[in-house]
């Protein structure tokens, strides 16, 4: 990505504040929260002295079905990496559902150290055709309209989004998908 991100921080952190959005959910859906693996909360320990970002969460039937949503025509591989009854590591929220990493000017993550799925939302993977997930509360997706477009709000481009899905689902402990685009680039 040649330029810097300054785009990105900006519609992020406008986003941010502004309700329910990818750093803030509403109270209560916690268990909607996205997995994070043991090697991604290594990763952000390592750069962020912060404690208390991180919690245990069951894998409830309501996660993995969500889960499950996520990778279509794979529900039986969803249910075997995140079995009903164990638990997943995710990050925390505070009592009015924001990330705990979330400051004043926005992810006190850095960009190279976030979750896959934070670097990836709002793009998403069907099958080999990069998409995006039409939420109406993702800011990026409504000054965008088009993929192109929040593609390029996001300073991003969808050899990136295939690389990050592909690590993302590597390290929630899911194999490539059948086609998918390699993932070239270290963790």
């Amino acid at each position: 990505m040649a330029r810097a991100r300054t785009e990105d921080a900006d519609v992020c952190r406008r986003c941010s504040f502004q309700g329910p959005t990818c750093c803030r959910i509403v109270s209560g859906q916690e268990e909607y929260c996205f997995p994070l693996s043991q090697i991604e909360k290594e990763r952000i320990q390592e750069l962020v002295p912060y404690t208390g970002g991180f919690v245990v969460s069951r894998n409830s039937k309501a996660f993995i079905d969500y889960a499950c949503r996520l990778f279509p025509g794979e529900e039986e591989l969803v249910r075997r990496v995140f079995p009903e009854g164990k638990e997943h590591f995710r990050l925390a929220v505070d009592s009015m559902g924001a990330c705990r990493f979330l400051g004043p000017l926005g992810c006190e993550i850095p960009q190279e150290a976030r979750p896959y799925y934070c670097r990836l939302f709002p793009f998403w993977m069907a099958g080999r055709t990069v998409t995006h997930f039409d939420t109406p509360t993702c800011l990026a997706r409504r000054e965008g309209g088009t993929l192109v477009r929040i593609l390029d709000i996001l300073d991003t481009n969808k050899a990136t989004v295939k690389d990050l899905y592909g690590r993302l689902r590597l390290v929630w402990g899911l194999p490539p998908s059948k086609g998918a685009h390699p993932v070239t680039k270290t963790f």
